[in-house]
Parts: C-alpha cells; sequence; structure tokens
C-alpha cells in the first residue's frame, strides 16, 4: 500500500522544479536584457555639449511630457532614478527644493523613474514618502530614455540649458552635491 504523502512528493518536487526553471529563465532574460541595452548604450555616448535627445514620456497622472517643448525656454533637468536605488531617494528632497526654488525663473525638472515593474508600485512608493514630488514622474519601463542619454548607473542627474545642450552629465549622489546642481541652474537660467 502506497502512502498518501508519497503520491504528492513526486508532484511536489516536480512544482518546485518547475518554478526554479521558470526563475532560472527569467533572470537570464533580465541579465540578457541588460547586456543588450549596455552594448547598445556603448555605441551612444552623451557628452556635456551635445544636443539632448529628444523624448517624450507619459507621467503618472496620464499627461505626456515632450522634452522638445521646453528647448528654447526653459533649463532642464532629468533626474533618472529607482525606487531601490538608495541615493536616489536621498536626492529627491534636494532636488525638489531646487525645483521650487527655481521653477518660476524657468527650470523644468522631468524625474525618470527607470522600474520596469509598473506604475503601481512606482504610485505607491511615492505616496509613502511623506512629501510630495513636485515636478512631473514619468517611468521609462523599456528604457528607452535611458538608453538614448547613456544611463547606466543611478541616480544620473542631467542639466541641459535653453538651446538643448546638454550641460551637465552627472552619476551618484552624495550630500552637496545639490549646492553645485544649485550654482550651475542659477549659471543657466541667466
Amino acid at each position: 500500500m502506497v502512502s498518501k504523502d508519497f503520491q504528492t512528493t513526486p508532484t511536489k518536487g516536480l512544482h518546485g522544479k518547475r518554478l526554479l526553471v521558470c526563475f532560472l529563465v527569467f533572470a537570464a532574460l533580465f541579465m540578457l536584457q541588460s547586456v543588450v541595452v549596455t552594448e547598445l548604450n556603448a555605441s551612444k555616448t552623451i557628452s556635456e555639449g551635445d544636443l539632448a535627445p529628444a523624448f517624450a514620456l507619459q507621467d503618472l497622472g496620464g499627461a505626456m511630457w515632450n522634452l522638445a517643448g521646453n528647448i528654447g525656454n526653459n533649463v532642464i533637468m532629468l533626474d533618472f532614478w529607482s525606487i531601490y536605488c538608495v541615493a536616489c531617494v536621498q536626492a529627491l528632497p534636494k532636488l525638489i527644493e531646487l525645483y521650487e526654488k527655481y521653477k518660476d525663473q524657468g527650470l523644468v525638472v522631468y524625474g525618470i523613474n527607470l522600474d520596469s515593474f509598473g506604475l503601481r508600485r512606482v504610485k505607491r512608493f511615492i505616496s509613502g514618502l511623506g512629501y510630495d514630488i513636485t515636478y512631473p514622474v514619468m517611468v521609462d519601463r523599456k528604457r528607452e530614455v535611458a538608453g538614448a542619454y547613456n544611463v547606466n548607473i543611478l541616480p544620473t542627474t542631467i542639466l541641459i540649458d535653453k538651446n538643448g545642450k546638454v550641460e551637465l552629465f552627472h552619476i551618484g549622489y552624495k550630500p552637496g552635491d545639490e549646492m553645485d546642481l544649485d550654482y550651475r541652474i542659477r549659471k543657466l537660467l541667466k
């Protein structure tokens, strides 16, 4: 006589193996995507002085934002970030302060989130911050904008002058970086 537990064990083992195989396939595809994006980005480098690539993205509220609509009128700051990036989250309040300080003088800020899991999680994360992000936040799930700007490390902050040229390509954040950003924004707004 065969026990009931013995009969279900092979099925449980098979289910676990299927989960493991699915996980490994998913991980391999994710790594392959990262390699392909990195390979594509390696051929496109954005440097200070280059024209900023144009893009249009939808914000978390559904409004469409177009970079080209601000060139010629505004200084633009792009903040590429992720909810899983500690330095990104540390930088957010400082970037909000800069936006609030200079928005009436012509500073436009776009927060470009690179998390690929969807809007709902990003919205939930933002609602739990304890403060508002007062500039538009978009999700670049396919990393097309990040690819156009060769963004591979987060956070990355890019300043674009009124003529559409990249004036600053800054990787990372440490306390005090906002003072350099403040100086550069002031200079560009003149």
